[in-house]
């Protein structure tokens, strides 16, 4: 004949369970202490920085041709701030690295800052103004692949538009390669900037003359940035 076994007194398991549920929630804890922390990136910081610096130091006067340059467009999957690198067809996500701000905006204030460094005498801005710009600059990049195989990519064009709407607009459109090295996101983010600044040359060398008042040497320069949430 069998005997019941005595059941277990909820008196003594709760203590167990509390226990035992204490122990995993200590171990979740010092999991998520030891994990590496998020990096955040940013792209020509000592440019951007330079550009700021100056505002006090160049004059912006009503004869000042001005160029606003509007925010670059760019394909959804890359303009987040996540760092993203291809490997073939597929798009792998950085775990622990970050841009500063979203991909476009981290983008266009750097192609500003590098040409406000080329036309130190021209009031360089991505910052709507109040007036029609002496030209606008319209930018798309349709394409911003940097690889795991270090062959990166740069499709874009652009639009320059004049003040005076019977002038003609100008536009322009270029293919950047290059080769580095992809293996961190510090890496990523060096060729990346690389691509843009390479971008920002072309765009340069294709702008209309400013009646001897752009300068090709890079010195202090008059911008300000956007700053926007995301």
């Amino acid at each position: 004949m069998k005997t019941r076994q005595p059941a277990v007194s909820l008196s003594r398991l709760y203590p167990a369970l509390r226990a035992s549920g204490g122990l995993l929630l200590s171990a979740v804890m010092l999991s998520a202490c030891s994990s590496a922390p998020v990096r955040f990136y940013t792209l020509g910081a000592p440019a951007v920085a330079v550009g700021a610096e100056s505002t006090a130091t160049q004059p912006i006067t009503d004869s000042t041709p001005v160029i606003e340059v509007e925010r670059a467009r760019m394909p959804d999957y890359l303009d987040s701030q996540d760092i993203m690198v291809r490997n073939g067809h597929e798009i792998e996500r950085s775990g622990l690295g970050r841009w500063a701000s979203r991909l476009s905006v981290g983008a266009t204030d750097l192609i500003t800052a590098r040409l406000a460094q080329k036309w130190p005498n021209l009031f360089v801005t991505d910052l709507p103004q109040p007036d029609r710009p002496t030209w606008r600059l319209q930018l798309n990049i349709s394409r911003l692949d940097v690889s795991r195989d270090g062959q990166s990519a740069l499709n874009a064009d652009w639009a320059i538009i004049p003040q005076d709407s019977r002038a003609s607009i100008l536009r322009n459109r270029a293919t950047i390669v290059t080769q580095g090295n992809t293996g961190s996101n510090a890496n990523i983010a060096k060729v990346t900037e690389n691509l843009l600044n390479e971008l920002s040359d072309r765009i340069e060398a294709s702008w209309p003359s400013t009646s001897g008042t752009a300068s090709t040497t890079p010195q202090t320069a008059m911008t300000f940035h956007r700053h926007t949430s995301n």
